[in-house]
């Protein structure tokens, strides 16, 4: 498993920790279920964008509330595992160093 506080790009959004402010990478959707990448894009997961995991369900932290952009959204867990992230300080470095 990658570590996205690390800032290793790749890890997806079902594997983040809450709270903390992540930046889309990559969405691709699985080979059974091809219309999940136009679905993701159509609600704001696109590269480049701000992302953040807001809460897991319980039992079992299926859904997945996450916040896109300036909306809110369920997502189960299969759904945000196509959503490749980096830590939002990792994937811009040049807004650190400003």
């Amino acid at each position: 498993m990658k570590n996205i506080e690390d800032g290793v790009s790749g890890a997806t959004l079902d594997l983040a920790l809450i709270g903390h402010a992540l930046t889309v990478q990559q969405v691709q959707a699985p080979h059974a279920a091809p219309e999940w990448a136009r679905w993701l894009d159509e609600i704001g997961f696109i590269v480049g964008e701000q992302v953040m995991l807001m809460a897991r369900g319980l039992p079992g932290g299926d859904p997945l509330v996450v916040r896109v952009g300036q909306s809110t959204f369920a997502l189960r867990r299969a759904e945000a595992a196509c959503v490749r992230v980096a830590a939002a300080d990792a994937a811009n470095p040049e807004e650190r160093e400003a």
